[in-house]
């Protein structure tokens, strides 16, 4: 099922604002002197999210330009696949 762009921008944002949150929970933690241990665990946290969000992002764009772009020009989909590919792997 093919979800709508404002829809995918919208659990985008939520996904974002999550991350902000994370984000947030970690300094207080940095800050009220918390165990390393536990820190490692919510930077981890962090991290997966941070994964999770950019795998969204890269499914919208095959989702919705990807497709098009298959049908148009192959060669250059395979291309945007492949750097899109590259750049979440670095």
């Amino acid at each position: 099922m093919t979800t709508s762009k404002t829809e995918r921008r919208k659990k985008t944002i939520q996904r974002i604002n999550r991350i902000q949150g994370q984000l947030n929970g970690l300094k207080t933690a940095v800050e009220s002197d918390t165990e390393c241990e536990a820190l490692v665990t919510q930077t981890h946290a962090i991290e997966k999210a941070v994964s999770s969000l950019m795998l969204h992002m890269i499914e919208g764009y095959l989702e919705h330009q990807g497709k098009d772009l298959v049908h148009q020009n192959p060669e250059e989909a395979l291309d945007a696949i492949k750097r899109l590919f590259e750049l979440s792997h670095r």
